[in-house]
C-alpha cells in the first residue's frame, strides 16, 4: 500500500534534505514491532536490539515492515526451504534493467577501482525485466557528461556479494528501489569484478584491503559534485561478502581509520557470514559444496582470469622474482594452481590469505568475520538475515551482540535463503521486503534527530547550499 511505497520514503528524504532539522517525525504508533524480548530463544524471527534507544524507537515508529502484519511472508509453495529460495533467486529472479556511468578509481598500490553511478532505470514491465548479468548496460564516464551533474539528494553506495558486481539482478533491484525513494545510488565493484579490470597483484578479501578500497571510494564520492560533495549524507548497503567489508568498514571508522574524509553515516548489511569459520564449515556439508560453493568459486577463478589478474600477477612474479602482499611481505602466487580450485576455502588458501598477510586460511576468517567488531559500530547499522541461509547459518549469529548495542540491530526471518527473500505474491522479481526494510531503515534512523550533534552541524552545513 501507499504507507510502504517508494513516494513515502522519497517524501520523508527530499522533505527532510530540504528542511534539516525541521522534518517532523513520521507517525507510526499504530505498528507493533516485532522486537524481541530478552526471553525470547535466540533464532526466534523478529528485531534483536536494545529497544530503549533513540534508534529503535524512531525506526519502530516509521519502519512497517518490521512490525507484525507487514514482517516477511515467504512463497507458499517453497519459500521455507533456504535452498530453494537460494537457488530459484539467483537462477530466475528478474529485475529492472539499469544504466551505470562508470568511473576508475587509482588506488594507492597501483589497482583500478570500478564505480558504477545509477543513471537511469528502465520501466518495470515485465518485458523489460532482465535475469542475473543480462540487465545492466556500463557507459564510460568519459563519454557522458555526468561530471556536470550536482548531486544534492542523500548518497547511497552499494557492495555485492562474492564475486558479483553491478550487474546482478538484486543490486539492480536495489539501485532502482533506492532511487525511487529520494537516494542518488552508486555500486562499488571489487577489484577483478562487475567487467573491473586488474591493474595490480592484488585481489580483494572480505577484511584487509577491501576496507581500504571502501575508504578510498567514499572519499572520492565526499569531494565529487557529481557523486556525493554535497550530498546530506552518505551511506551504503552491502550483501553477502559485501556485507562483511561493510560491517568492518564501519567498525574501523570508529576505532582504526576515523576522519572524515570517508566517513559513512549509516549502513545495512545483508546476509552476512558474521562468523566466517562457522559459515565456511557449513559449506563443506556435501550439498552446499555442490550446489554453492563450487558455483561461487568457479564465477571467482573466472574473475581472475577475465579482469586480467592472472596476466597480471604472473608478470609480477616472471622470472622467479616475487611482489608485495598487504602487508609488505615479498610472495608468489601458484598460478595454475589456482586456477584449478573449485571450493572457496581452496581459493583463499591459495590467493586471499597469503596476500593480505595470513598463514592460513583459517586465521584468515578468523581476522575477517565481522562479528566480533559490532561493538564498535558508531553509526547506525542494520542486519538483515535469513535463519535459513546455508551461507550465513541462523545458528552462527551473534544475537547477544545485537541486543546490546546502541547503534546496531538484526532483522532476522525465519526463511529467505541467501539473498533470496523472494516476494510471497511475485517470487521471482524485486525482493520488496528487504528494500523497503533498508530504505525505511535509513530514513527513520538519518534523521537529523538521531545524528550526533557535529554530524547534523556537518548535515546543516552541506545543505547551505541547496
Amino acid at each position: 500500500g501507499e504507507m510502504r511505497g517508494g513516494s513515502r520514503r522519497a517524501a520523508l528524504l527530499l522533505g527532510w534534505v530540504s528542511t534539516v532539522g525541521g522534518l517532523v517525525k513520521p507517525s507510526g504508533s499504530a505498528y507493533r514491532p516485532l522486537v524481541l524480548p530478552l526471553t525470547a530463544a535466540d533464532g526466534t524471527p523478529g528485531v534483536y536490539c536494545d529497544p530503549t534507544t533513540p534508534l529503535a524507537a524512531r525506526v519502530f515508529a516509521s519502519c512497517p515492515s518490521l512490525s507484525a502484519g507487514f514482517y516477511y511472508d515467504p512463497p507458499t509453495l517453497w519459500g521455507s526451504n533456504g535452498g530453494a529460495q537460494t537457488i530459484l533467486a539467483a537462477l530466475k529472479r528478474k529485475t529492472c534493467a539499469v544504466v551505470y556511468t562508470r568511473e576508475l578509481l587509482a588506488t594507492p598500490d597501483g589497482g583500478t577501482l570500478a564505480l558504477d553511478m545509477l543513471t537511469s532505470v528502465s520501466s518495470t514491465h515485465a518485458s523489460t525485466l532482465s535475469a542475473m548479468g543480462e540487465g545492466s548496460t556500463v557507459v564510460p564516464i568519459e563519454e557522458t557528461k555526468a561530471r556536470e551533474l550536482a548531486n544534492t539528494r542523500p548518497f547511497l553506495l552499494l557492495t555485492s556479494g562474492l564475486g558479483g558486481g553491478s550487474q546482478d539482478s538484486y543490486v539492480r533491484s536495489m539501485a532502482a528501489a533506492a532511487s525511487t525513494a529520494g537516494w542518488h545510488v552508486a555500486v562499488l565493484n571489487m577489484r577483478g569484478c562487475g567487467g573491473s579490470q586488474i591493474t595490480s597483484p592484488r585481489f580483494f578479501s572480505a577484511h584487509r584491503g577491501s576496507t581500504d578500497d571502501v575508504r578510498v571510494a567514499v572519499a572520492h564520492c565526499r569531494v565529487s559534485a557529481h557523486l556525493a560533495r554535497d550530498a546530506p549524507c552518505v551511506a551504503a548497503v552491502g550483501w553477502s561478502n559485501g556485507a562483511t567489508i561493510i560491517n568492518n568498514a564501519l567498525a574501523e571508522q570508529s576505532t582504526t581509520h576515523p576522519g572524515s574524509t570517508h566517513w559513512l553515516d549509516a549502513g545495512a548489511t545483508l546476509a552476512c557470514p558474521l562468523n566466517m569459520i562457522a559459515a565456511n564449515k557449513n559449506l563443506q556439508r556435501p550439498f552446499h559444496r555442490l550446489a554453492y560453493d563450487r558455483s561461487i568459486a568457479n564465477g571467482l577463478v573466472r574473475n581472475f582470469v577475465q579482469s586480467g589478474a592472472r596476466d597480471v600477477f604472473a608478470k609480477a612474479q616472471r622470472d622467479g622474482s616475487t611482489f608485495e602482499g598487504w602487508d609488505g611481505t615479498q610472495m608468489t602466487v601458484d598460478i595454475e594452481k589456482l586456477l584449478l580450485c573449485r571450493t572457496i576455502e581452496a581459493i583463499d588458501a591459495e590467493l586471499t590469505a597469503p596476500c593480505f598477510g595470513f598463514a592460513s586460511v583459517a586465521e584468515y576468517y578468523a581476522d575477517a568475520s565481522s562479528d566480533q567488531r559490532l561493538s564498535s559500530v558508531r553509526v547506525p547499522l542494520l542486519a538483515v538475515n535469513a535463519f535459513d541461509d546455508p551461507l550465513a547459518p541462523g545458528h552462527s549469529l551473534p544475537f547477544a551482540a545485537f541486543r546490546r548495542s546502541e547503534s546496531v540491530m538484526l532483522a532476522l526471518t525465519a526463511h529467505g535463503g541467501h539473498l533470496g527473500w523472494c516476494d510471497e505474491e511475485a517470487p521471482f522479481g524485486e525482493p520488496r521486503w528487504v528494500e523497503e526494510t533498508v530504505c525505511d531503515f535509513f530514513a527513520a534512523a538519518l534523521l537529523p534527530a538521531g545524528l550526533k550533534p557535529d554530524r547534523a552541524q556537518q548535515l546543516e552545513s552541506a545543505t547551505e547550499s541547496l
